[in-house]
């Protein structure tokens, strides 16, 4: 997963990433969730958690995400977000990483990176 993937981070979570083989791009995508001691006691970890598996729930229902393996990683701040800035951080997440791993623009092909590579 480490090797082979790509990683996006926003805030309170972070997200690893890979595409599958190709008999299965079409299955939804396959989510682990890795939170931290460090967030809190057992119950909040857990919380954060159910939160996590709602928000992929939703994701996977509507076909948004389709043959990928991805790791979530809650981070400082993660326990005191409320399930709206979770949900709306892990879809945008997802969604930008699908659109990479499935062909969409690479790094630094944004209009704003050529501008800043042609001003140095």
């Amino acid at each position: 997963m480490f090797r082979e993937g790509i990683s996006r981070s926003s805030g309170v979570l972070a997200v690893r990433a890979r595409q599958r083989d190709a008999d299965s791009a079409e299955l939804p995508c396959r989510f682990g969730f890795a939170v931290s001691k460090r967030m809190g006691g057992a119950v909040v970890r857990n919380r954060i958690r159910r939160r996590l598996r709602a928000s992929v729930r939703q994701l996977n229902d509507e076909g948004a995400c389709r043959g990928l393996d991805v790791v979530v990683i809650a981070r400082q701040g993660a326990a005191e977000a409320d399930f709206a800035r979770l949900d709306d951080t892990l879809q945008r997440l997802i969604r930008h990483t699908a659109n990479r791993l499935s062909g969409g623009r690479a790094v630094g092909d944004h209009p704003r990176d050529r501008e800043t590579r042609g001003a140095s």
